[in-house]
């Protein structure tokens, strides 16, 4: 298992807060949202996607949209939006410690 560093987890963290921050108030499908963060880092795999968006999911930042009505069957299509407390952080009116670089 390759080791990460903490600024590079921080700095995709809020590429995706970023990402998601644009088309906010509308969900982006996890398998584009993908697409784009491998644009910018090609070495980014769905497995530390799954990790990031699980970790912003229990700081409350974003959220599974499509949980509200049963979910999606696996994680490519499960849709992904922003909170009230994720748009904050993403536009910097309000900071998070564990993601400042």
């Amino acid at each position: 298992m390759r080791e990460i560093e903490p600024t590079k987890i921080k700095q995709m963290r809020t590429f995706l807060l970023e990402n998601l921050n644009r088309l906010y108030p509308t969900p982006i499908q996890v398998r584009t949202l993908f697409k784009v963060l491998v644009g910018f880092d090609e070495n980014y795999d769905k497995s530390l996607m799954a990790k990031d968006l699980a970790y912003l999911k229990q700081k409350c930042y974003v959220e599974y949209v499509d949980d509200q009505i049963g979910g999606a069957p696996n994680f490519d299509y499960k849709f992904v939006g922003l909170t009230a407390e994720g748009k904050e952080i993403a536009e910097r009116t309000q900071t998070d410690p564990a993601l400042e670089i």
